[in-house]
């Protein structure tokens, strides 16, 4: 993209800078269009307030598979065969994202590709983007607001908001395309160091003074020592809030192989396959599409490479996640992610600090809206008070002697004052 904006000086001086360089100048654009929307939302607050004036600072699965088999159950009644269920006797499962109207079913699995395939889905189901982009959360760019509360989604639903009648025509034989996409465990866990810890998400920062908490990437050597000390811990595994931690589960507990009938479950490697499969899907349901909108998002500052894996490392992940490795493990080989690059470059090294850098002013900025948006909202339940007791003095002011009126009218422009009226 960058380099088609400005083709003489690449073309004039392109040796110059590395493929780790320009991924840096690229995420100092993301991380200030995220900056850029947080401070607006904060200035915005921060003028309605003093508009209004406030009365000070207001200090928030199941399933796991031993098989690869996938079980679709036809059921007959009366010598007629019904549909093969969505669900095998699980609820329905809140990961999911419905786009009714295509008759897709995703169901999301953190760290592998679930932000490209979420905003895939909610432009399909004709979402609106800005909804998301207005989000106070300490998203690291806009692409990753998607990852925001589900009350931004007006058009898609999960499977456990539907009606029990609406879930029971969702079916791979009633026409619908059910898919979920996973990923090899020792670079799904790779990343989700990487983006929760590494760079230092806001989410994240309770965890400072833990001994395995990184620092900031200075060298390689030293990021995979932080790395290896994180792994030694376990902290996912005892931890109250780690141990519930979506991006440090295995991924059964989100995909759910035995408890949904799927079309297919992909491999992220296979991500080129399911676009040409769900434009297929979208042909045959009368929907077609010329391109799906499927953004590269959250790439890792750090790509995986064989000194990440080596002394021990690969096999505590694969004991980790051995729900993962029985259920999909004959589609992933660590000979091929020990085949890569042996070093990251200086480069690839600075983009990683720059992410840590660019996610503290993001926090601090998320935090301020965050504050201003408590205080809109108790400023709005006071007035909100305020105005009916005004209502509930008008209403009696006829009943009481004249003389005592005055000091009433007194108390009703106080109260007017007060409610900015």
């Amino acid at each position: 993209m960058v380099e088609d904006l400005y083709t003489d000086d690449f073309a004039d001086f392109g040796d110059r800078w590395s493929a780790d360089a320009l991924r840096h100048a690229a995420s100092h654009t993301v991380a200030n269009e995220r900056i850029w929307d947080l401070s607006r939302q904060a200035r915005r607050l921060r003028a309605s307030l003093a508009a209004v004036g406030h009365p000070g600072q207001t200090p928030v699965a199941t399933g796991r598979g031993a098989s690869r088999t996938v079980l679709r159950r036809c059921v007959r009644i009366d010598g007629v065969t019904l549909p093969t269920p969505l669900l095998n006797g699980i609820d329905p499962p809140g990961n999911s994202f419905v786009v009714w109207d295509r008759k897709i079913v995703y169901m999301s699995v953190t760290k592998a590709a679930c932000t490209t395939l979420r905003w895939m889905i909610a432009d399909l189901a004709g979402e609106d983007f800005e909804r998301f982009y207005e989000a106070p959360g300490a998203q690291q760019s806009r692409l990753m607001t998607i990852h925001g509360t589900r009350t931004k989604w007006q058009r898609t639903v999960a499977l456990s908001e539907l009606p029990a009648d609406k879930l029971a025509e969702i079916s791979v034989d009633n026409g619908w395309f059910v898919f979920a996409v996973v990923r090899d465990p020792w670079s799904r866990f790779w990343s989700a160091w990487q983006s929760k810890f590494l760079v230092r998400h806001t989410f994240y920062e309770d965890y400072q003074k833990e001994s395995w908490y990184p620092s900031i990437a200075s060298s390689q050597e030293q990021v995979i020592k932080d790395f290896r000390r994180f792994l030694d811990a376990k902290p996912w595994t005892y931890d109250p809030q780690l141990s519930t931690d979506v991006h440090f589960l295995p991924q059964v507990y989100s995909v759910r192989p035995h408890g949904v009938n799927y079309s297919r479950v992909y491999d992220l490697n296979n991500l080129g396959e399911l676009f040409t499969d769900v434009k297929s899907h979208l042909e045959a349901v009368g929907r077609p599409v010329d391109d799906l909108y499927v953004p590269r998002a959250n790439e890792t500052p750090l790509p995986l490479i064989p000194a990440v894996l080596e002394n021990g490392a690969a096999e505590v992940i694969e004991e980790l996640y051995a729900d993962d490795f029985t259920e999909y493990g004959d589609r992933w080989s660590l000979e091929r992610l020990m085949s890569g690059p042996r070093r990251w470059s200086d480069d690839a090294i600075k983009h990683a600090a720059y992410h840590t850098v660019a996610n503290e002013r993001i926090g601090d900025l998320s935090k301020q809206t965050r504050l201003y948006k408590r205080k809109w909202r108790s400023t709005t339940l006071r007035n909100r008070r305020l105005r009916q007791q005004l209502r509930e003095l008008q209403a009696s002011a006829p009943a009481i002697p004249r003389e005592s009126q005055g000091g009433l009218g007194r108390l009703a422009r106080r109260l007017r004052s007060q409610v900015g009226r």
